[in-house]
Parts: structure tokens; sequence; C-alpha cells
């Protein structure tokens, strides 16, 4: 007799298997959150407690600086599209050459729209003077922004960087702060540059001192070096030749130059009543640093003495300085990290995921401390 049949039957599952739809769905389940672990893992880095730390950091900075630099864009677009103050000097010579304009004339060193420069580099950009002054600031702006990317090194350090006074303020005014800047770095990488080096010369002295300075620790610098030199001097000759009055005003400017008072913002003089005076000692002060940096070949120091030292010294001139991270200090903090313990390691994480550093190698990541491994050893 079956009578248990019945009852066996009764207790089975129902017909549409619904538990084995909630192990589906559970199954689905795991499978999305499986995924959604993988992308953050994939985002998110999960190499050591340090490492993650250190991205979080970063990212935060970028993301607060980025925030901070759009506004400032937007606010400072507002009146009349952001002009460049000295960008509309370079514009307004450029007019006076196409009108047949005086192109000098005395002026105070905060004067707006005063032309400081060589006539040869005012006929040269002479075409500027037909488009409005907006389209001629903006992509000077934009190449600045290049620039302080090339002399970082990575865009997040320049995004950082662009936050800082003086680069934001090199940014705002438009002048050739920049641009020297990454052709002085690029010079001590590229012997190519060198060609352009007495150009910037020929505009600012500073870079003048580059010269000797790769001639005697960069041998394959001299034929550029002595190239760029002859092309600049043709040129000049070819802009006396063409407008010699331009070229006696010019010389005339050294005159009331020398006398001019160095007292403006952000203008820092040794000599604040004497021009002329406080750039002859800041250019003898930077000459004994271009002899040291020879004697051991410190491209830093040749750095610092060619971008610093122009007729007007402003403050807004150390946004260059963001060069000696690549030159020097990207090194220094480099060794340190990699000769410490887990704390150094901790302290520099931000720096790797900023592109300031590279990454540690996974030996590296998992070795424990010089001391640490020395005592385990001993013992």
């Amino acid at each position: 007799m079956n009578s248990a049949a019945p009852i066996a039957d009764s207790r089975r599952p129902d017909s549409d298997d619904s538990g084995a739809d909630r192990r589906g769905s559970r199954s689905r389940g795991d499978e999305t959150f499986d995924r959604a672990l993988g992308l953050v893992g994939r985002i998110v880095p999960t190499q050591s407690r340090a490492d993650t730390a250190g991205w979080f950091v970063a990212w935060f900075v970028l993301v607060a600086i980025a925030v901070q630099i759009a506004a400032a864009v937007i606010d400072n677009l507002r009146y009349q599209l952001w002009p460049a103050y000295d960008t509309y000097a370079y514009w307004l010579a450029a007019r006076h050459v196409l009108n047949g304009e005086p192109l000098y004339s005395p002026a105070l060193i905060w004067t707006m729209g005063a032309y400081k420069y060589p006539p040869v580099f005012a006929q040269m950009v002479a075409p500027i003077g037909l488009v409005p002054q907006a389209l001629i600031d903006w992509p000077w702006r934009i190449l600045g922004v290049l620039c302080v990317r090339y002399m970082c090194g990575s865009w997040k350090l320049a995004v950082v960087a662009m936050l800082q006074w003086p680069v934001m303020a090199e940014l705002t005014f438009g002048n050739v702060t920049l641009q020297l800047g990454a052709l002085a770095l690029w010079s001590l990488r590229d012997r190519r540059a060198v060609y352009l080096l007495p150009w910037f010369a020929g505009m600012k002295f500073g870079p003048a001192l580059l010269l000797p300075y790769l001639w005697a620790t960069r041998p394959e610098t001299r034929r550029p070096i002595v190239v760029g030199c002859a092309v600049f001097a043709a040129a000049c000759l070819i802009s006396l030749a063409v407008a010699p009055g331009l070229w006696s005003d010019y010389i005339g400017t050294f005159g009331w130059e020398a006398s001019s008072q160095m007292q403006a913002n952000f203008v820092y003089a040794i000599v604040p009543d004497h021009g002329g005076l406080d750039f002859a000692v800041r250019f003898a002060i930077a000459a004994v640093a271009i002899l040291i940096a020879i004697r051991w070949r410190l491209d830093w120091l040749a750095f610092v003495a060619a971008v610093a030292t122009m007729p007007i010294f402003s403050l807004t001139r150390l946004a260059v300085l963001v060069a000696l991270w690549p030159l020097c200090l990207r090194g220094v903090v480099d060794r340190w990290r990699q000769n410490g313990g887990p704390w150094q390691r901790w302290l520099t994480a931000p720096l790797v995921h900023l592109d300031m550093l590279p990454p540690l190698s996974a030996e590296r990541r998992g070795a424990a401390p010089v001391g640490v491994a020395a005592g385990v050893s001993a013992g």
C-alpha cells in the first residue's frame, strides 16, 4: 500500500520553480555587484592602502582646483572677454608699425601699452595689428597654458600649478615669461631649441646667460648657438636698413629706462630708484650664478639665473619655477621615497597620482625598510 505517495507529492515544489528563480536572481545580483567592484578596482588603485589614500587625496585636490580655475576664468570673461595687459602692448606696437606711428615714448614701468623691445619684433608681428586684440590675447594665453604643461611635465601638475598666483597672473597678463621658461627648459634638453635663444635674449637679456652655459657644458650646442646668433643679427640688420629711425628711438630709450623708478605692483628691485643700476646688479649676480653652474654642471641654477634676470623683475616671474620640479626636485624626492620606509610612501603617494613621481615597483611596495630588514637578518 502506497499511502505515502500522495503526501510526498504534496510536498514537491510548485511547478513554477520559484526557488530556482530566487537563486538565479541572487546570482545575477552577485554578478552585477562583482562588475561594479571590478569597475571600481580599475579606477581606484588597491595595491596598498597608501596608494588608495593617495589616489583619493590627489583627485580631491585636482577637482577642487579645477572648479576654482573654471570659476576664475568665467569671472574674468565677464569683463570684455578678459583682455591681456602685456599682450596689448605687442598688439599696439604692431598697429604703430602698420600706421607709421612712433613705436617708443617715455613711460613708467606700469604704463599700459608701453613697448620696450627692439623694433625687429614689432616689425615681425606687424600682421597681428590687422585683427582685433581679443584674437591675439587668447591664442597667446593658450600657448602660455601649453608652456606651463611642458614645464610641469604633466597636465595634472599643470592644473595644480595654474592655481598658484604667479602662474595665473602671468596667464592673465599675457607676458612672454611662460614662453621664455619653456624655451629655457627645452634648450637644456634639446639643442634645436638653442636656435631660438638669441631671440629671447634680445627681448629679456637674461636668456643670454644660457649661451655660455650651454657652450661650456654641451659642445653639441655650439653650432646652433653660432647659427642662432647669426640669424638674429641678420634680422636686426635688415630691420635697421628698413627703419633706421625706429632703432635710433629704441637706443634712446636706454637713457630714460636706466633712470626709471622700479616701483609698481609685484615689482622687486635691489635699487628701486635707478632701473639701470638695479638691472646691472642683478645681471652681475646672475653671471656669478652661471659660473657656479658651469663649474658643477647645475642645470637648475643656470635655468633660474637665465629666467629671473630681466630688466624689470616682477614676482610673477616666479611662475617659471615650476620647471624646477622636473629639473631637480623630482629626483631628490624620489630618492628620499625609495630609501625610506612606509611613512615616506604614504606622504608621496598623492604625488604619484598627480604624475609628479613614477609609481613604485611591486618589489619596492612590498619591501621592508632597510633598517628593519637588516635587523631581521642579524637576528
